[in-house]
C-alpha cells in the first residue's frame, strides 16, 4: 500500500513538474499581454518614490512667476513617443497652469506633427491663445547653430513662425528675442541634443536649462545634473511618472510604470515557477535512481 501511495504521488509530482518546465509559450505571452494592457486600462495607483532629479525639474518651472517665457525644445520623433510624450505633457500643464508664456520649437523633422498635437491639446484645456500665450516656431535643421544663433536673435534666427505668419508680428515675440529674455530653457530628447543645449545655450549664454530623456540617455546626463551644468531632468517613463506625480495630475507616465511594475513581476514569477519546476524534476529523477538502485 505504502509503495502504490509513493508511485502515486510521484506521479502527481511528475504531472506538476511538467506543468512548470513546459508551460506554453502562448499562455505566457498572453499573461504578459494582460499584465500590460490591464493597468493600463484600470490604473492601480501604485506608490511612485520621486527622485531628485525629478524634483529639481518640478521646482525649477514651480519658481517661476506668471507672466515668465520658457523655451521648449522637443527634440524626438515618433519612435519614442511612448516614452516622452508623457513628460511633454506635463511640462506643458505645469506651465500653463502656472500662466508661464511658451516658446516651441523642435530640431526633429519628425518632431513637427508631435509638437502640434502635444500643443494644441495642452492649450486647449486650459485656454491659451496662440500668439499671446504659446508660439511655434517650427523646424530648423541646423540645430547647432540655431542654440547659438537664438543668444543673439530669435526673430532672425526665425523670420517666420511654423505656419508662415513673420515672427516681428507675434505679439509674445515682441517681448523676446533671446535667451536674456527667456527664463528657462527646457528640452525632451531622444538623442544628446540635450548635452549640446547645455553647451551651447548653457555654456555660451549662461541659460538655465532642464531636460527628459529616455531611460537609454539617463544615465549621460547624470554628470551634468551632479556638476550643476543641468538645473533637473526626467529620466524615461519614470522620470515622467515622478513628474505626474508631482504637479498633481496622473497621466500616461503612471499607467505606463503601472503596467510595467506587473510585467515585471509577472516575468519574475514565472522565473521561480520555472526554476522551481527544473528543481523538482531533478530531485524526482535522483529518487528514481535510488529507488531503480535498491531494487
Amino acid at each position: 500500500m505504502a509503495g502504490r501511495r509513493n508511485d502515486e504521488g510521484l506521479r502527481g509530482t511528475g504531472r506538476f513538474q511538467d506543468i512548470l518546465v513546459n508551460l506554453d509559450r502562448r499562455i505566457i505571452f498572453l499573461a504578459i499581454a494582460a499584465a500590460v494592457a490591464f493597468p493600463i486600462l484600470l490604473p492601480l495607483n501604485l506608490p511612485i518614490q520621486v527622485s531628485n532629479e525629478a524634483r529639481a525639474y518640478f521646482e525649477e518651472i514651480e519658481r517661476l512667476s506668471s507672466g515668465e517665457v520658457i523655451l521648449l525644445s522637443l527634440d524626438y520623433e515618433p519612435d519614442t513617443m511612448a516614452e516622452l510624450d508623457p513628460m511633454t505633457l506635463a511640462t506643458l500643464r505645469h506651465a500653463f497652469r502656472k500662466d508661464l508664456r511658451v516658446v516651441a520649437m523642435t530640431t526633429y523633422a519628425g518632431g513637427v506633427g508631435i509638437v502640434e498635437r502635444i500643443l494644441g491639446e495642452a492649450s486647449r484645456e486650459y485656454g491659451k491663445a496662440y500668439g499671446t500665450d504659446y508660439v511655434f516656431l517650427g523646424y530648423n535643421p541646423d540645430w547647432s547653430a540655431t542654440m547659438l544663433r537664438m543668444g543673439e536673435s530669435i526673430k532672425r534666427t526665425y523670420p517666420t513662425d511654423h505656419y508662415g505668419r513673420r515672427t516681428d508680428e507675434i505679439p509674445l515675440l515682441s517681448e523676446v528675442d533671446s535667451y536674456e529674455q527667456i527664463a528657462l530653457v527646457a528640452t525632451i530628447a531622444a538623442s544628446a541634443l540635450a548635452e549640446y543645449w547645455v553647451i551651447w545655450a548653457g555654456g555660451k549664454y549662461n541659460e538655465k536649462i532642464i531636460t527628459g530623456n529616455t531611460a537609454i540617455q539617463a544615465v549621460l546626463i547624470y554628470p551634468y545634473y551632479q556638476t550643476g551644468q543641468l538645473s533637473g531632468f526626467l529620466g524615461g517613463l519614470k522620470g515622467a511618472a515622478e513628474y505626474e506625480r508631482l504637479i498633481e495630475r496622473d497621466g500616461a507616465g503612471v499607467r505606463g510604470m503601472d503596467a510595467q511594475s506587473m510585467a515585471h513581476l509577472l516575468i519574475v514569477c514565472f522565473i521561480i515557477a520555472g526554476n522551481a519546476g527544473f528543481l523538482i524534476q531533478r530531485r524526482s529523477q535522483r529518487r528514481a535512481r535510488v529507488g531503480g538502485g535498491d531494487a
